[in-house]
């Protein structure tokens, strides 16, 4: 039986790709880790494919354990490789679009960010950009692998109290049927709903021809147009804030060139997701 390995099992990404491989793939034999806890399955080191999935996704958790995350992208990554990866295995590495930090959206894959280590996310950042680093220079000894450029994944699968915007809107608007943004709104942010978002990962997984790919979506949207969609969906109020400048980047979005061409597109609309992940919230809040 074909067996895959899977980091960061139990988190939004990891979770959903979890459900969708038990759904649609019945002789793949799936091994799930907890971020970086390979206790039990230490025994057992031969593995057909690899998903390093691991990481702290929001920001503030994150930046609370910025060592730790810079460990989990490096030290973890290169243990998973020393450990379960043979040149037999396949391996896709789940970077982010945050490594582009710094430079003109739309990202490409060729373009390069322009951050420094004193940048307040450099935990976040300088660890995805290190990883990729790694993977390369076993890439460059004859290891499969490939790296998925992440942007702002969000729908059903997270937890109770993720301090992702999208998430944190719609909690507040569950909550106390308001919304107090933080700020004017202005960022300009591109979401992809999590199914758009497994089907693109295990397509570069399964069949990339590539060794880079931006991995995101076309719902392109300010923070202040987001607050008030959810307002609408949730009958909620909404509290806008003045301009403040801080570490979040004031656009996102990917160019996705690379992977349409290769695989077509087909995406599912905002309007269709944010119903989707707040009608999975209201069950975490009930």
């Amino acid at each position: 039986m074909t067996k895959l390995l899977i980091t960061g099992a139990y988190g939004l990404v990891g979770s959903n790709i979890c459900k969708v491989l038990e759904r649609d793939y019945p002789d793949i034999q799936i091994t799930k880790v907890k971020c970086n806890d390979f206790d039990e399955v230490r025994e057992d080191r031969d593995y057909d494919y690899v998903i390093f999935g691991s990481g702290y996704g929001q920001p503030q958790k994150f930046n609370q354990e910025k060592i730790g995350t810079l460990e989990i992208n490096t030290t973890s990554l290169i243990e998973v490789f020393r450990t379960y990866v043979s040149k037999n295995t396949k391996v896709l590495y789940i970077s982010s679009s945050e490594i582009y930090s710094g430079a003109k959206p739309p990202y490409k894959e060729t373009d390069i960010g322009t951050t420094t280590p004193q940048h307040p996310r450099a935990c976040y950042i300088e660890g995805k950009r290190c990883g990729e680093a790694i993977c390369m220079a076993y890439k460059e000894q004859g290891y499969d692998v490939k790296i998925a450029r992440l942007a702002l994944a969000y729908g059903p699968g997270t937890k109770k109290g993720d301090t992702r915007v999208i998430n944190q809107f719609i909690e507040s608007a569950i909550k106390n049927k308001s919304i107090i943004m933080k700020d004017d709104g202005s960022a300009m942010r591109t979401y992809c709903y999590i199914d758009d978002v497994v089907r693109q990962l295990l397509n570069i997984l399964f069949e990339g021809k590539q060794t880079i790919y931006n991995v995101g979506g076309f719902s392109r949207i300010s923070i202040k147009d987001l607050a008030h969609s959810i307002a609408l969906l949730t009958e909620s109020a909404v509290m806008e804030g003045a301009k403040v400048e801080g570490a979040a980047p004031d656009d996102v979005c990917l160019d996705m060139t690379r992977y349409i061409s290769e695989f077509g597109g087909g995406f599912i609309p905002l309007s269709i997701g944010l119903r989707k992940t707040i009608e999975y919230q209201k069950q975490l809040y009930v």
